[in-house]
Parts: C-alpha cells; structure tokens; sequence
C-alpha cells in the first residue's frame, strides 16, 4: 500500500461512522468522495475545474460546477453529516466567510474535516533561514494557487471565529527517520515542525462570542 493512500484513509478516517450525508468541497476529480461512496454515503462534490468536474460527476452522487466562495447550496440546512475541505481552505480568499456560511449546513451532530498545509514545516523554515528564499512552486506547500498559509494556531482561530470546536487535531508527519526518532525520543516536542500537513476535526459550538482570552486560552490545547 503506497503512502499516499494511507495519509488519503489516514484523513479520511475522521469521518463520522455513522455519517450517511457529505459534501466534498473543492472535491477535484473525486477521488476522496468515492471512497466513501464506496462506503455508502451519500457525497456531494463542489468544484471550480470544469475537467475535474466532469471527472467527479462520474464518481460521486451528484457534482456542481461552481466557485465555491459564491455558490448557494441547493440542499436543506443541515443536510450533510460531514462537509470536508481536503486542501481547500488554503486556496480560498475568505475562508472564515466560507466556513461561516456552511455551517448552517451541517447537522446538529456533524462534523467537518479539513486538510491544511502547515507554514511551519521544517524544510520551509531552513530554507527561508539558510536562503533567505520563499519560492512558489508547482505543488506542496507553496503552491502558487494557495492564498492562505496556516500553522496550527491560526487554523484553531479560523475555526473558533467561524464558530467551530476542535475535536481532533493529526499531524501528517512527513520528515526523514532520524527527525521521526527524535521527535519520539522528545515525547513529540518537534512534531509540530516536521507536520507537513494537519488534520482537522470540529463540530459546531454554541459559544460563538469567545473574548480573547477565551480564544488563547483554547487555541494553547
């Protein structure tokens, strides 16, 4: 079983096991949703690419063609059990307004996940340091689309602001064996540099109104 795979099950397995209803947001080709349509759950994609949609539209139950950031979704509120954002949010020009707007969306007793690349990775800290270089690139972190960088305090902000609580938080290690063996050995001091992406699990909160104290003091978890 290849890596990928296991870090695509890794994020997955976040979804609730009794969620029947999802909605894949930015879901590309489809290839996250059919995984769980495979599973027997009901899954909606969004996606601005018009090959990626065609793509989708013959995986999933059913693909809109749209920009995600100005599309009304034509379902009741809380229709879905779970909406997922794997490596979206940091391609959006407003994510708290996006994250706001779906909630009312998500069941009582749903859940979101989301994948984002995390701004602290080592390998980006060094380079910057040593180099003094901050290249766009193709793919990864720095990819060229991305318009929002995140490390995991300002995601738990975004998500408390747009009236979220975290439940889970997973770093999707990806370093060399000996970084790996010493972040063992320092009981995970180092883990938040070697993530090279996060996985996020929250539900709706009741309290949306957190003073700023509130907020440091839930983002310090």
């Amino acid at each position: 079983m290849s890596r990928k795979k296991d870090r695509r099950e890794e994020f997955l397995s976040l979804v609730p096991l009794d969620a029947k209803k999802a909605l894949d947001v930015g879901c590309g080709s489809g290839g996250l949703g059919s995984i769980l349509r495979k599973k027997g759950i009901e899954v909606i994609g969004i996606e601005n690419s018009e090959g990626l949609h065609k793509e989708a539209g013959e995986k999933l139950n059913q693909a809109f063609l749209a920009d995600i950031e100005k599309f009304q979704i034509p379902f009741s509120k809380g229709y879905f059990d779970c909406i997922i954002y794997g490596d979206v949010i940091e391609h959006l020009i407003e994510p708290l307004a996006v994250l706001k707007n779906h909630k009312e969306y998500l069941s009582d007793n749903g859940y979101v996940i989301a994948s984002v690349p995390n701004v602290r990775y080592y390998k980006l800290i060094t380079k910057l340091v040593f180099s003094g270089s901050w290249d766009y690139m193709d793919k990864g972190i720095l990819d060229r689309s991305h318009l929002r960088f995140f490390a995991l305090v300002n995601l738990k902000e975004l998500f408390i602001e747009a009236g979220y609580e975290i439940t889970e938080v997973r770093y999707n290690i990806v370093a060399a064996r000996g970084l790996r063996i010493l972040n063992l050995l320092l009981f995970g001091l180092l883990k938040d540099f070697l993530a090279y992406q996060y996985y996020i699990k929250a539900r709706k909160s009741g309290n949306t109104c957190f003073s700023a104290a509130e907020k440091r003091k839930i983002c310090q978890f």
